[in-house]
């Protein structure tokens, strides 16, 4: 009998606490609060949502584009004090965004689609590019011309209409990442393993110079002219060459954060890169922009806005204004 009675003791000790928890779950259902959307509904009306990731931005005279994920464009006609939302037909992300002599922006994504807007910005048309390898950035050349950089060491570029794809190769295993026009027949393109190419007949024909040192990956480049120029790396190295890439000079820099782009503003340099990274150039040195506000997301670019303010860009649905002050510069 004192088995027995030890045995129920016990199992009244396991059931009490199953019927104490569904006793409380219970109540919790009966006192939850009906679901409210009201916070979301108001967040997908603003034109630019906290969980955009944008990857590319250009401006025009009268117009500020950006874009990124999911089709996202974002557009400006008051130099960033306000913007209006354009969601593409796709679900790939536009990684690469041009402004274009007529006024029109081209983008590329990342399964081959350029898509085209109007002069207003409104109106966005996609042309599938005739080519199997992956895109990576899209420039419009002083004739009108499309030009997207890509694997395989390939360049695909339109006519003057923006039409009419053709497909130049190297045809060796690297990526083309940037592509910058200095004029109606001068070029420069950058790629993986240090590869620089030069242009001087406006594309028809790419002479590689010398490579940048240690296969360097370049993310970003900007160069001032056919002779001086910069590329920035994924360690957050910038390598500095003012004789058309025959000699790379690294250059001091307070971050090692990775770098995504250069972007010029007037007489001066900055960096924008990952952790809310903002550097400019102050002689041969990278120094922080103390203006920067703390961001914990990436700056993929920044667009330059008046003579005295940066418009950085990035991940989290960042567009940040950044008044700038007058120390420091391009040398």
């Amino acid at each position: 009998m004192n088995a027995i009675k030890l045995l129920r003791r016990q199992n009244q000790k396991r059931v009490l606490p199953v019927l104490l928890m569904a006793v409380a779950l219970t109540g919790l259902i009966a006192c939850e609060a009906p679901l409210d959307l009201t916070q979301v509904e108001r967040e997908l009306k603003l034109p630019l949502h906290r969980f955009d990731q944008l990857k590319a931005a250009a401006s025009s005279q009268k117009q500020a584009v950006a874009v990124g994920d999911f089709g996202t464009v974002l557009i400006s006609e008051d130099r960033g004090e306000s913007w209006r939302r354009i969601e593409l037909p796709t679900q790939s992300s536009l990684i690469s965004v041009t402004a274009c002599g007529d006024g029109r922006f081209a983008a590329i994504d990342t399964v081959r689609n350029v898509w085209l807007s109007d002069q207003q910005g409104d109106h966005w048309q996609s042309n599938q590019l005739p080519t199997q390898e992956s895109p990576m950035a899209i420039e419009c050349d002083p004739m009108g011309r499309l030009w997207v950089t890509a694997s395989f060491s390939t360049l695909i570029h339109s006519d003057e209409n923006k039409q009419n794809w053709q497909e130049i190769s190297q045809q060796e295993d690297m990526q083309f990442t940037t592509i910058q026009w200095f004029d109606r027949e001068h070029a420069v393109v950058t790629g993986e393993f240090g590869s620089l190419y030069f242009t001087s007949d406006s594309g028809a024909n790419w002479e590689r110079g010398n490579d940048i040192p240690n296969e360097f990956y370049p993310m970003a480049a900007w160069f001032r002219n056919q002779n001086e120029g910069w590329v920035a790396g994924l360690s957050g190295t910038i390598l500095y060459t003012q004789d058309h890439g025959e000699t790379w000079n690294k250059q001091a820099s307070v971050s090692k954060a990775p770098i995504y782009n250069l972007v010029p503003h007037g007489d001066r340099l900055y960096a924008a890169g990952d952790s809310g990274t903002l550097l400019r150039l102050n002689g041969d040195r990278w120094e922080r922009v103390p203006e920067t506000p703390r961001l914990f997301s990436y700056l993929i670019t920044a667009l330059p806005q008046g003579d005295d303010r940066l418009l950085v860009m990035g991940g989290r649905g960042t567009i940040s204004p950044i008044a700038l002050t007058s120390e420091g510069g391009v040398q």
